[in-house]
């Protein structure tokens, strides 16, 4: 029955164009992982955020915490789902502001184990590694599970028969993990282990608990410390 279910892959996009090229980009991964799904019989659904529709509220929220019913419902999708595809524009050689504060607004745990592809584009190929520098330790924090492959498009590459393979690679990475339904493997496993925000992340806390239990009374005492030893003495700066 689970097998039946339709997966969710989310793009959110930072991208300030109308159209917007970021987006297109993201869009194009998103839609590629649905196919790759589709392939292996598992139905999915493709979701567009994009944050300049959201700016005002992100700001509101950045500098208040009053997150709007607009914003909520946004994150509340990107909590939910089983894939994101995260797109930012290139600014002073780093993801926009918009891009980092709706990160910032985003629950810690919002998108913990869940399979995350990273994406940016800029004018110049010198951004080539932002996905994989200034993204990835991003997503890292959040303790997302980060495909391989980051894409990076410069002006120079659109249209070009290297940026449409790069993005089919980054969908078989991002369906591969979806497919093994990574996130959920991977939060029963831990239990509650994690430290937690008020998201629901679908883990039987039953099973936690008892994995909780287990571990307690299984685990070794810790020694007493002698801080009267030479060498507790000697960290203190005694003699």
């Amino acid at each position: 029955m689970a097998e039946n279910r339709r997966r969710q892959i989310t793009v959110v996009s930072a991208g300030v164009g109308e159209p917007s090229t970021t987006t297109k980009l993201a869009e194009g991964i998103a839609e590629k992982t649905a196919n790759v799904l589709h392939n292996s019989a598992l139905i999915a659904q493709v979701n567009i955020i994009e944050l300049k529709n959201l700016a005002k509220d992100i700001a509101v929220a950045s500098v208040s915490w009053q997150i709007s019913q607009e914003l909520q419902t946004a994150l509340d999708i990107v909590t939910h789902s089983d894939a994101v595809v995260a797109a930012s524009p290139v600014f002073k050689a780093s993801y926009s502001g918009l891009f980092k504060s709706f990160w910032d607004v985003a629950a810690q745990d919002a998108v913990l184990g869940m399979p995350i592809a990273l994406v940016a584009t800029g004018g110049s190929e010198r951004h080539a590694l932002v996905p994989d520098t200034s993204m990835r330790s991003l997503f890292a924090f959040m303790r997302a599970v980060i495909v391989p492959t980051g894409l990076m498009a410069a002006t120079v590459d659109w249209g070009s028969e290297g940026l449409m393979q790069r993005q089919t690679r980054v969908a078989a990475e991002l369906a591969s993990l979806v497919r093994t339904d990574v996130r959920n493997t991977l939060l029963g496993a831990v239990g509650n282990r994690y430290t937690r925000s008020a998201v629901d992340l679908s883990v039987d806390p039953q099973q936690s608990v008892a994995d909780d239990d287990h571990t307690d009374t299984n685990a070794i005492a810790s020694p007493m410390l002698n801080f009267d030893s030479e060498l507790m003495k000697l960290a203190a700066g005694g003699r």
